[in-house]
C-alpha cells in the first residue's frame, strides 16, 4: 500500500502540477503543437560567511530570499524576503557550550500556488550536533518588527502566531503561520524533520527539536505571498568598465530591482535615499544607465511637497502598523516615508546634476528620463527643480548673514539626521560636518548647473543666487576646526591609548607640531565636539578643498590610529582620543554602531575621492604628495580587508600586539549587528586603484 504524501510533499508536488497546467496554456501556440517554454529565470545563489553568521543569497525569477544562520551559544535561524521586507526569524535557548548549525546542500526556490494568491519562498536542510534546540521565539513580520522587536523586547500581542503539528511519513511535523495586519498577506514556515530528528510542542507551546542517530536535521520552508519585485538581470547592471569582481556584482544584483535599489540585507531590505545616491555616485562610472535612473528615480517618486528626500521608506506589514497605531489617513498597504533626515536632501541635485549634465549617458537620455512622472502626476524636472528650491531656501540664512548658529542643523525633536544615525553617532551634537561642510556648497553648485541648463528652464537669475549662495558657503568647515597643541595632542593620544591596552608609539611618532582637524559636528551653542572622523570623504568627493585642506586630510588618514583613523583592518569612522568628556569616549567604543569602526562604504568614497582631488589641474606638488602617500595607505588597508568589503561594517580588537578584525555583532557587546551585503559596499566595482 503506497505511504501517504507530507504536507510538505503534498504542495511541492502541486507546485510541478500547476506549473505544468500554466504552461499548456500559453496563448498563441499553433493547435496539436507544444508551445515553446520561456526561457529559464536567471538563477543569483552565492555564500558569504561573517564569522559565526553564514549568509545565503538566492534569487530566480519571482522569488528571492536571503537565509542565514547563526551558530554558538545562541543559534539563530533568519529568512528575509526584498518582496514587501519582510522575514521570519527564529531564535533558539542560549546553551552552555557553542554549536554548529548550517544549511547542508543548495538552498532551493518554492513556489504554491493557492487562493487566491501565491505562497513563495525558498527551502534549506538545517544541520546541527546539538542534541536538542529548543524554540526561545519565532517571529513572522516586517524585517523592521524583527529588528525592532528581536529576540529578547516584549513581543506585541498582534504579532501572535498559528502553530500547526502535522503527521508526516518521518514524524511530527510543524507549521507556524501568520495572516498580516492588513488581512491580505501571509507568512509561513515549515519545520519537517529528517532522518530521526522529533519535532514536538512543549508544554509551554514551544518548538523543541531532538536530535536523531545522524544528528539534529530538519528541513525548513519560508513561504512569503508578498507583491515580488523585478530584478535587473546580472548583464544588465553594470558596463565593460565595471571591474571583474563576482562578489560584489552578486552583492548589488541582490540588491537591485527596476523599482528601486534596496540598501542592505538582511537588516535593510528597502529603499534608503541616502544609500542609494551615495551608491549611484560612486557607482557612476560603470552603472548601467538604466539603473542610474532606476536610483534616482525611486528617489523622485518619493520627494515631499516641499521636495525633501524620502530617507526612508515603510513598506507591507510595517506600513499597515504604522497607519493603524497612528491614524495616518490611507490605506494600510500605502507606503510611509520618513523626512526627518537632513543630508540627503542636499545629496539629489548633486547626483542628479553629475548624471544629467556631466556623463554622456546622462546628457543623451535627460530629457526623457526628467519627462517621466512621479506617482503624485509630476514630472521628474518639476519633482527635481522642488528640490533644488528647497537647497536655496535652507542655505539662504547662512548665506546672508554668515553666522555659524544658521548653519543647517538636525530638525527639531530629533538626535539624528545625517548617516551616524545612531543615538550616540554626534556625541549629541545638532549641526553636522559633512552636511555643512560638503553637501550644502556641493548641492548650491550643482543647483546652480542645472538650473542654468535647459533641463530646469534656463533660469540665470536663480541659478546665479544659487552659485553666490555656494561661495558663501565655501568655508563654511572653518567653524568645526579643532587644534591642538603638539604637547596637548600627545598628551590624550598616550591617555586614550593606555585606556584601551594599545601600544601608543607609533600613534605619538606621527604627531609632529599643532594637531588639526574638523570636529564631527557643533553642539547646541555652537562649539565643536571634538571627536576626529572620516567625513572628509564627502568634502573629497564633493569639493575642491585649498591645498593645505587636501594635505591635512592626507595626514589623518596615515596617521595610526590614535593619532589619526588608520589602523591595519581599516580606517576609523571615529576616533575619540581627544575629548576630554569620559562619557563621550564610552560612547565610541569598537563595540558602537559609529564608533572606532569601519564601514565599507567610508574607504570607498576616501579613496574615490582622494583620486578625484588627484585629478586636480592646479595642486602643488607638495598637496599631491600627500594625497599620493594617503592613497596608498588606502588601497594597502582595503586590499587587507576585502574579504569583508561586501559587509556594512565591522570592528576590530587587539591581541597579542596585533589588530584583528571582528565582525560588529560577532561580540554581546556590540550594540548593533552588520548586514553581509550593503548597497553602499558594492561599489568597489567602479572605485578601484
Amino acid at each position: 500500500m503506497p505511504t501517504r504524501p507530507t504536507k510538505i510533499e503534498r504542495f511541492l508536488r502541486g507546485t510541478t502540477l500547476s506549473t505544468l497546467l500554466a504552461a499548456s496554456c500559453v496563448s498563441g501556440a499553433p493547435h496539436g503543437e507544444a508551445p515553446s517554454a520561456p526561457p529559464p529565470a536567471e538563477l543569483l545563489a552565492f555564500d558569504l560567511q561573517e564569522g559565526q553568521i553564514d549568509n545565503h543569497f538566492f534569487r530566480r525569477g519571482h522569488i528571492a530570499a536571503h537565509l542565514l544562520t547563526t551558530s554558538g551559544v545562541s543559534p539563530r535561524l533568519i529568512v528575509a524576503f526584498p518582496a514587501g521586507n519582510m522575514g521570519i526569524a527564529v531564535w533558539f535557548d542560549s546553551l552552555p557550550a557553542p554549536v554548529d548549525l548550517s544549511v547542508e546542500g543548495d538552498v532551493s526556490d518554492v513556489e504554491r500556488v493557492e487562493r487566491p494568491g501565491v505562497m513563495r519562498g525558498v527551502s534549506a536542510l538545517l544541520a546541527s550536533e546539538a542534541p536538542v534546540l529548543r524554540v526561545h521565539r519565532v517571529l513572522l513580520g516586517s524585517v523592521r518588527t524583527l529588528r525592532d522587536v528581536g529576540r529578547d523586547a516584549e513581543v506585541p500581542a498582534w504579532l501572535g502566531n498559528d502553530v500547526e503539528v502535522f503527521a508526516s511519513q518521518r514524524g511530527a511535523a510543524i507549521a507556524v503561520r501568520r495572516t498580516m495586519l492588513d488581512g491580505d498577506h501571509h507568512l509561513e514556515l515549515l519545520i519537517e524533520p529528517q532522518d530521526g530528528t522529533t519535532a514536538a510542542l512543549g508544554s509551554d507551546g514551544r518548538i523543541e527539536l531532538a536530535a536523531g542517530p545522524s544528528g539534529l536535521r530538519v528541513r525548513v520552508t519560508a513561504l512569503s505571498d508578498e507583491a515580488p519585485l523585478t530584478p535587473v538581470p546580472l548583464e544588465e547592471l553594470v558596463t565593460e568598465r565595471a571591474s571583474d569582481d563576482p562578489r560584489h556584482r552578486q552583492a548589488l544584483g541582490f540588491l537591485a530591482y527596476r523599482e528601486k535599489l534596496l540598501a542592505g540585507s538582511w537588516r535593510f531590505l528597502t529603499y534608503f535615499g541616502r544609500d542609494t545616491l551615495l551608491a549611484v555616485r560612486m557607482l557612476l562610472p560603470v552603472l548601467d544607465p538604466a539603473v542610474v535612473e532606476a536610483g534616482i528615480g525611486s528617489v523622485l517618486d518619493r520627494l515631499s511637497l516641499t521636495g525633501e528626500v524620502a530617507h526612508e521608506e515603510a513598506i507591507g506589514e510595517y506600513a499597515a502598523f504604522m497607519h493603524l497605531d497612528s491614524g495616518i489617513p490611507g490605506a494600510l498597504r500605502e507606503p510611509v516615508y520618513d523626512y526627518k533626515m537632513i543630508d540627503d536632501d542636499f545629496l539629489l541635485a548633486p547626483v542628479a546634476a553629475e548624471y544629467l549634465l556631466g556623463s554622456a549617458a546622462g546628457r543623451e537620455r535627460a530629457a526623457a528620463f526628467l519627462s517621466r512622472r512621479t506617482p503624485g502626476g509630476d514630472t521628474y524636472a518639476e519633482a527635481l527643480a522642488r528640490n533644488v528650491a528647497l537647497v536655496i531656501h535652507l542655505a539662504a540664512p547662512f548665506a546672508e548673514t554668515g553666522d555659524p548658529m544658521t548653519l543647517i542643523g538636525l530638525k527639531a525633536g530629533t538626535k539624528v539626521g545625517e548617516w551616524r544615525d545612531s543615538q550616540e553617532g554626534l556625541a549629541g551634537g545638532r549641526i553636522p560636518y559633512d552636511v555643512n561642510a560638503a553637501l550644502v556648497p556641493a548641492a548650491l553648485r550643482a543647483s546652480a548647473r542645472l538650473l542654468a541648463s535647459p533641463l530646469l528652464g534656463a533660469d540665470a537669475e536663480r541659478a546665479g543666487r544659487a552659485e553666490r549662495f555656494a561661495r558663501a558657503w565655501k568655508d563654511a568647515g572653518v567653524f568645526f576646526r579643532v587644534e591642538l597643541p603638539e604637547d596637548e595632542a600627545r598628551r590624550r593620544v598616550s591617555s586614550y591609548a593606555a585606556s584601551l591596552g594599545l601600544d601608543a608609539a607609533p600613534a605619538l611618532a606621527s604627531i609632529s607640531g599643532t594637531l588639526s582637524f574638523p570636529a564631527v559636528a557643533l553642539d547646541n551653542e555652537g562649539k565643536p565636539i571634538p571627536i576626529m572622523h572620516s567625513d572628509d570623504s564627502f568634502v573629497l568627493l564633493f569639493t575642491e578643498p585649498p591645498p593645505a585642506a587636501l594635505e591635512e586630510i592626507a595626514g589623518r588618514l596615515i596617521r595610526p590610529f590614535p593619532a589619526g583613523l588608520r589602523t591595519p583592518v581599516g580606517i576609523l569612522v571615529a576616533n575619540p582620543a581627544f575629548a576630554q568628556d569620559p562619557a563621550i569616549q564610552r560612547d565610541f567604543t569598537a563595540a558602537h554602531y559609529h564608533g572606532t569602526v569601519t564601514w565599507s562604504w567610508q574607504q570607498a568614497m576616501l579613496a574615490a575621492g582622494v583620486e578625484r582631488q588627484l585629478g586636480r589641474g592646479d595642486l602643488p606638488p607638495r598637496a599631491r604628495g600627500a594625497l599620493e602617500r594617503a592613497r596608498s595607505a588606502l588601497w594597502e588597508v582595503i586590499a587587507a580587508t576585502r574579504e569583508a568589503s561586501t559587509r556594512e561594517l565591522w570592528s576590530w580588537a587587539f591581541e597579542g600586539g596585533c589588530y584583528k578584525l571582528v565582525p560588529f555583532g560577532a561580540e554581546r557587546l556590540h550594540h548593533d549587528e552588520s548586514n553581509a551585503v550593503q548597497l553602499w559596499s558594492t561599489v568597489y566595482l567602479a572605485v578601484r586603484p
